[in-house]
């Protein structure tokens, strides 16, 4: 029998409205079509753009940061108030322990810890902080530091014996210097004076008796063992700075004319305040250039430096340059007056960003690193886009006897390694009289690329022939031709040509290293070579020189890859 259609059972569908959506279906043609290219793309920049942001994340990164597993650095807060407790960090369990013993013998072992920290507290807390709350941070520290020196076979017993042989472990003066580092404190210590001839004074010993005073702003000075501790309190980032004092008489037998530099210990509680200084001495008052500010939580020593004869060396300008700023009527009973102003979060982000950046250029002549680079680079580029635009003309355009054999031995030279011809060049360069001058470095750019020629004579090919022709009719020369007619046809080709010689150039450091002895002379490239030698350890400060000799090459590629890639592309056209 026939079920009517009308009476037929309802067909059920499972495919969901986005499947018959003809949006979605067109989005699906495309992802199946050309959307993987993109894709795969998007994964290329990525990966070549990884380390430049993974660089620049360590050049923003302190020296106490570079030492932790993040890679993105930590953000700056508004610190209203010093001295404060830092938080604690995260505990790691050792590699050879099973996760769930580390996890059960945990609070057991950081309630040690804490114990320990506790009858390691100074009686002379500072009322601006929890004493909990510090022991509690300390004890995360303590056993940070301390858990990795237990034997492995203790974690295969209870929980208790666990506890009882890290009590063993540790010591009163492991307690007391997590104590004293959880607690982020501005600290001032000694003020030495520095005289031209090199005798030091000690003009503010460390301590109470040191003859510091407040002199305006909520602030006060309290002794903490060696060193004065400065308990301050801002309201936000615009309040009134904190201002501090100190009178001292210059040591007998020193003018003002012989002061050097004063040296300012002091422990920095990384607010990220900034500190400026005043000096008046002989008549003259001096202001500080540059704001130093309180980074990470160590000892540290500012130095306040007037101009002297360190200003005309290429030495790391690692003190704060005193400039001249009106007069004063102190003589040899000198004031020095450092003002601690309040930095917002953004002013604190902007200033730890630039801090690196900033350092770089003072850890050396970075400027005349620079200057003699560009200088290379366009000596370089200008040899290389005349000599390959004006030899190519020669070999593509006209005719003469063993031209082909002559462009074959041009070829040739491509593939003779460069390590070959190192020592019979450095020979001739210095039968030239050239050592330690940067002419090794260009001059063989005038004389011609054969990779450059190459690709010149390839684009040369491609122009038609009647353009000479019509230009010899109106009575041009050779020269003239080339100059006139060829050179303006070159401009993909020498765009090319341009972007590879500044990348050469620029990142060029076996010749300098093997040329030049005077540091004066050096380009960016063997200047970094001698700041990761002067500064090895310094890796945030020398990822900052990295990133600021890295920005050029990806400014210039990028800007002209569309007149690279066509350069390229028009000398692979057959003529």
């Amino acid at each position: 029998m026939t079920i009517p259609e009308s009476t037929a059972a309802p067909r059920l569908s499972f495919a969901s409205p986005r499947a018959s959506n003809p949006t979605w279906a067109r989005v699906g043609r495309w992802v199946a079509d050309k959307g993987w290219i993109h894709a795969l793309l998007v994964l290329g920049v990525a990966l070549c753009v990884y380390p430049l942001v993974w660089m620049f994340m360590m050049s923003v990164k302190t020296d106490e940061e570079l030492g932790q597993d993040e890679v993105i650095p930590a953000i700056p807060v508004f610190r209203d108030h010093s001295p404060y407790v830092r938080d604690p960090p995260d505990i790691a369990r050792p590699d050879d322990v099973e996760a769930t013993r580390f996890a059960a013998a945990l609070p057991a072992l950081h309630q040690v810890a804490a114990s320990m920290v506790m009858s390691n507290l100074p009686p002379d807390r500072p009322p601006s902080v929890d004493s909990q709350v510090w022991a509690s941070s300390a004890a995360s520290v303590l056993l940070s530091r301390t858990i990795n020196q237990m034997p492995r076979q203790v974690w295969d017993e209870g929980v208790e014996a666990i506890s009882d042989q890290y009590h063993v472990l540790l010591t009163s003066e492991a307690a007391s210097a997590a104590v004293s580092d959880q607690l982020s404190r501005f600290e001032l210590s000694a003020l030495t004076l520095r005289t031209l001839d090199g005798r030091l004074f000690t003009v503010a010993p460390p301590g109470g008796g040191s003859g510091w005073r407040v002199e305006s702003g909520a602030a006060s000075l309290v002794p903490a063992g060696d060193a004065l501790r400065l308990d301050y309190q801002f309201r936000s980032g615009g309040d009134t700075p904190v201002v501090l004092v100190h009178d001292f008489e210059l040591p007998e037998g020193v003018k003002a004319a012989d002061l050097h530099k004063l040296v300012l210990s002091i422990r920095a509680d990384d607010s990220w305040h900034g500190i400026d200084a005043t000096l008046e001495v002989g008549g003259t008052r001096w202001r500080s250039t540059r704001t130093t500010y309180l980074v990470q939580n160590r000892g540290q020593s500012i130095s306040f430096q007037p101009p002297t004869f360190d200003d005309t060396t290429i030495r790391a300008r690692t003190w704060v340059p005193l400039r001249a700023d009106g007069a004063t009527d102190r003589a040899s009973n000198a004031r020095l007056t450092v003002t601690l102003s309040p930095s917002s979060r953004l002013h604190a982000i902007a200033a730890k960003i630039a801090r690196n950046y900033l350092r770089a250029f003072d850890s050396g002549p970075f400027l005349q690193y620079f200057g003699n680079s560009l200088l290379l680079v366009a000596l370089t580029i200008g040899g290389s886009l005349f000599s390959s635009a004006f030899v190519a003309y020669a070999f593509a355009r006209l005719a003469w006897p063993g031209r082909a054999v002559a462009l074959v031995l041009l070829l040739s030279t491509m593939m003779v390694p460069p390590q070959v011809t190192m020592i019979p060049s450095f020979l001739i360069w210095r039968g030239l009289g050239w050592y330690n001058t940067l002419n090794p470095m260009w001059v063989p750019a005038w004389f011609g690329n054969a990779f450059f020629i190459f690709l010149m004579i390839q684009h040369m090919k491609t122009i038609p022939r009647e353009l000479e022709e019509a230009a010899r009719i109106d009575g041009l020369g050779v020269v003239q031709t080339w100059w006139y007619i060829i050179v303006p046809q070159l401009k993909p080709t020498l765009a090319a040509i341009a972007v590879m010689s500044f990348l050469g150039a620029w990142n060029e450091f076996m010749g300098p290293l093997i040329y030049l002895r005077d540091q004066s002379k050096f380009p960016l490239s063997l200047g970094l070579f001698g700041m990761r030698i002067d500064h090895g350890a310094d890796w945030s400060m020398l990822m900052a020189a990295n990133v600021l000799m890295t920005v050029p090459t990806v400014i210039v590629f990028f800007r002209f890859q569309r007149y690279f890639i066509e350069g390229i592309t028009v000398t692979g056209m057959k003529g």
